[in-house]
């Protein structure tokens, strides 16, 4: 197993003139020795992801039970974080670490929740959830990051890359049930914040047992120590002995990146041929989509009741549920598209779902229309985040993806807070008609 994992290459060494202990370890080849730990890794990411979405979508169930002023600067504080984290994301990963990042943020995320349970006013209900934003922004590129290197081979990598973009499902699933269950038996706002802090916190227990260290980051840092100890950790059943034991050099094999890049991290290689075409197509898309999904997902239960909708928590439930058949229809359709191509489609059936909101007209049968068109809403524009998640790390280098993800997530949260203030004003000007129009 030793021999398969690692390529002690004595002849080219000899060639070479290099050290005789010197040894490449190949990832891909040394999971294999790791039965299981792709899926304990994606788990323990769909989860992490699934904290994010419960810590993002909670604060649209507690507005309408907030008679407070300056709810669209309430709404947007989290966004704010969202930005204000996904700029120091690639820093502080290059810093810490992604894991131990991540770790850090969901503990943080778990803090914030707790405290925003007990807030007084709405200035302070920013604050907490401005801290939670920053801790959602931060951990975003290391949970994505962690799953590009890790996850191989590249089917797999793609399949459990749209898994941890659909545990997003989850998560406004279980934030639902919980506002349901905490808001509709009218236990209070503060008794929902403050349950859905154990998520997070639960959460980050798991990464820190389930998930490795970035051995690309520990490699750039010239922590040889932690990253044999990393090594061994994933293959417990001796692989990694030779090396390890042979105190020489050694380094891990990176897998080819589709696109050329700087090897100084930073974001300057971002904005430098060939990178800036990709870079700037995906900040594009990051933006829309988080507009239109961000925009109306906030302010899902204000827009159930200007239309008049009965059962609003359960149609909340339901438009939660309808992001499963994007999800599945993304995992299926991988096997047989080029994510691109599967991308553009997604898109222009948002594009349509967000005409058809539009052309709503008022009736009878108009709540239950708009329940219905949101929902369809949710499960195309759940295919587009599945099928981004797969190809905007993909162009990068490992040492430029923390810098890459952050500055998508930039763009996603511009996108959000952006659908705040203009959800906002376009519901406190109570025009139905226009308001049908949020997620274009």
């Amino acid at each position: 197993m030793a021999a398969e994992c690692i390529g002690a290459k004595e002849d080219a060494h000899e060639a070479d003139d290099a050290p005789e202990d010197e040894f490449e370890v190949t990832l891909e080849s040394l999971l294999a020795a790791a039965p299981g730990f792709a899926q304990r890794v994606t788990l323990a990411l769909c989860l992490s992801n699934a904290s994010d979405a419960v810590e993002t979508l909670s604060l649209g169930f507690a507005l309408p039970f907030l008679s407070w002023d300056w709810q669209g600067l309430v709404a947007a504080s989290v966004f704010l974080g969202m930005l204000a984290g996904g700029c120091l994301a690639g820093y502080l990963t290059e810093t810490y670490g992604p894991k131990r990042l991540l770790v850090q943020m969901l503990y943080l995320e778990a803090v914030a929740a707790l405290a925003t349970s007990g807030v007084g006013g709405p200035w302070q209900l920013a604050g907490g959830r401005f801290v939670s934003g920053l801790a959602i922004g931060a951990a975003v590129p290391p949970i994505f990051g962690l799953a590009e290197e890790l996850l191989f081979p590249r089917q797999r990598r793609l399949r459990s890359l749209s898994l941890i973009a659909s545990s997003f499902i989850f998560g406004s699933l279980l934030v639902s049930l919980l506002a349901w269950l905490c808001l509709a038996n009218n236990l209070g706002w503060r008794v929902f914040y403050a349950c859905t802090g154990v998520v997070p916190m639960l959460n980050a227990a798991l990464v820190s047992s389930w998930v490795p260290e970035s051995p690309s980051f520990l490699q750039r840092q010239g922590r040889r120590a932690e990253l044999v100890l990393e090594l061994r950790r994933l293959a417990p059943n001796g692989a990694f002995d030779v090396a390890g034991m042979a105190g020489g050099a050694f380094k891990v094999a990176q897998e080819a990146n589709h696109l050329p890049s700087e090897e100084v991290p930073g974001l300057k290689p971002l904005l430098q041929w060939p990178l800036r075409p990709v870079a700037l197509r995906l900040g594009t898309i990051c933006f829309s989509i988080a507009f239109a999904w961000y925009g109306l997902s906030t302010w899902l239960l204000k827009l159930f009741e200007e239309v008049g909708l009965e059962h609003r928590y359960l149609a909340a439930v339901a438009y939660a549920l309808s992001g499963v058949p994007g999800c599945v229809a993304s995992v299926l359709l991988l096997r047989c598209l080029q994510p691109w191509r599967l991308l553009a489609f997604w898109l222009l059936c948002t594009s349509l779902s967000c005409l058809s909101i539009s052309l709503i007209e008022s009736g009878a049968q108009g709540p239950l229309l708009a329940a219905a068109c949101v929902c369809f809403f949710n499960s195309v524009s759940t295919g587009v985040f599945n099928v981004l998640t797969t190809v905007w790390g993909a162009p990068f280098s490992p040492s430029l993806r923390p810098f890459a993800l952050g500055a998508l997530s930039v763009a996603l949260r511009v996108g959000s807070i952006c659908a705040q203030f203009v959800d906002s004003a376009l519901l406190s000007s109570h025009k139905v008609p226009e308001m049908t129009l949020l997620p274009a």
